[in-house]
């Protein structure tokens, strides 16, 4: 009987370590997951994030330079920078989405700033065959030029958002 009663002491004892041992285990392995998980989303996050903002200076730029062509008010342009400054920033960023966005966005948001890219690329050839050597004529081309990209951005921004908080799980 003794006997048993040193196996059952041992069973217990292994009990006592592999069970506390294999909570742990599991307790970083589902913590390690839902970080890992975590971490994904807060870039997924900033890659939109940074995706809109680029957006939005691009219709920024649109307005500013709309109104401008108008002779209208303007609010002006911050931290140094030309609008011309803005805009070119914000063409690279969304070049930049269409080549690495996939790593972290979803695919339809990748294909609308694909085409948004594309449309913008060809209002932009196509403006610059409407500019002219008069000073007048190239303002009011201009002008044209800067409606059309609001639209164009009007256009791609409410699917790109929705795509968004649809992987975002918004």
């Amino acid at each position: 009987m003794l006997p048993l009663l040193d196996q059952l002491t041992n069973i217990n004892a292994i009990k006592d370590l592999l069970v506390p041992a294999l909570t742990a285990l599991a307790t970083l392995w589902i913590a390690m997951r839902k970080f890992r998980k975590e971490k994904i989303w807060q870039e997924k996050y900033a890659a939109y994030q940074r995706v809109i903002i680029a957006i939005e200076e691009i219709r920024y730029w649109a307005d500013e330079a709309s109104s401008e062509a108008s002779m209208l008010p303007t609010v002006g342009w911050f931290d140094g920078k030309s609008s011309q400054d803005f805009y070119a920033e914000a063409r690279r960023q969304i070049a930049k989405q269409c080549s690495i966005g996939t790593l972290l966005m979803s695919r339809q948001v990748v294909n609308e700033l694909v085409e948004l890219q594309k449309r913008i690329f060809k209002e932009s050839c196509d403006a610059s065959e409407n500019y002219n050597a008069d000073e007048r004529d190239e303002q009011s081309a201009l002008g044209d030029h800067a409606t059309e990209l609001r639209k164009i951005v009007d256009s791609h921004l409410p699917r790109i958002l929705a795509h968004a908080r649809d992987d975002l799980g918004a």
